[in-house]
């Protein structure tokens, strides 16, 4: 996995180096409940993300950075058995919302996976009161598909409703 850079944020494949700040990420409130982590992520879990065998084939994680300070991360996983779609997200620090890191750092990605490596969809799933998330996935040229309801499992909410957007190569 390489390093994804552009003239607003660096993208760096998350490694053991990145746990204090991916923990912290992780447990801010505003984060957290939009995520489907557990509710008090600790360094066990940290832990337990980059020890899957599968991490480095299928699940690619980058830390985001701006000006050389970690300000979010953005994941990506290749979804069925040909690796040609692809389903993420992103978290971006609160302090830092609203500066379009978001929109950089998914672009990176949504560029990234098209072009090197032969994604012929790329998607995200994002509840439907998330205003902020919805005109970050518009202005990347993503296409709300449709409302799916009661899909998607969250951790401490049960079956949640969440919109699909799509970018079709």
């Amino acid at each position: 996995m390489k390093i994804l850079t552009s003239e607003r944020v660096r993208l760096v494949p998350l490694s053991e180096a990145h746990e204090s700040e991916f923990v912290r990420l992780a447990n801010i409130p505003e984060i957290n409940r939009r995520v489907n982590n557990p509710p008090l992520y600790s360094q066990a879990h940290f832990s337990e993300l980059l020890s899957h065998p599968q991490h480095a084939k299928t699940r690619l994680i980058w830390m985001i950075e701006q000006n050389a300070r970690v300000v979010g991360a953005i994941n990506t996983a290749a979804s069925g058995r040909d690796g040609r779609m692809f389903q993420g997200g992103y978290w971006i620090d609160p302090a830092f919302w609203g500066q379009g890191i978001a929109s950089a750092a998914l672009l990176l990605v949504k560029t990234h996976l098209l072009e090197e490596r032969g994604a012929e969809r790329v998607q995200a799933l994002v509840e439907p009161d998330n205003g902020a998330s919805i005109r970050v996935l518009e202005k990347c040229g993503y296409e709300r598909e449709g409302l799916l309801r009661k899909f998607y499992p969250s951790v401490d909410r049960g079956l949640i409703d969440v919109f699909m957007y799509a970018s079709i190569a």
